[in-house]
């Protein structure tokens, strides 16, 4: 699935640039929103192993997250990320391994009864 994002001046870092860690909440958060709608249940991140800034945007850009699956486990799913900058048409990041587990009330891992698998 596809996340959008206006980069607005609270996203900006020193340079007048979109902030690294801005972008990286929203590609956790878009990964988030992905396991919750799959999984039915809440799902926490668990792990990200690999980030790649490749350009940047800047005030007014419009940034699109496509998000994929990449594995299924017991408790776990497993996505990647790909960052666009929408207005200038360049690649802005991709993100690898980005791991999110279900969780119970107390926060411990539960399977999360995906039935398919990738």
């Amino acid at each position: 699935m596809k996340y959008r994002y206006l980069v607005t001046q609270p996203d900006l870092n020193a340079h007048g640039t979109l902030h690294g860690g801005i972008l990286m909440k929203w590609v956790d958060e878009a990964c988030g929103m992905e396991a919750r709608l799959l999984t039915g249940g809440v799902c926490a991140t668990r792990h990200i192993r690999d980030i790649d800034f490749r350009s940047t945007a800047r005030i007014g850009d419009i940034i699109s997250i496509k998000v994929s699956e990449v594995k299924i486990g017991r408790t776990s799913i497993t996505y990647s990320a790909f960052v666009k900058n929408e207005v200038s048409g360049l690649p802005v990041a991709n993100f690898d391994n980005l791991v999110f587990v279900a969780v119970d009330e107390k926060n411990k891992a539960v399977p999360h009864n995906i039935l398919r698998k990738i």
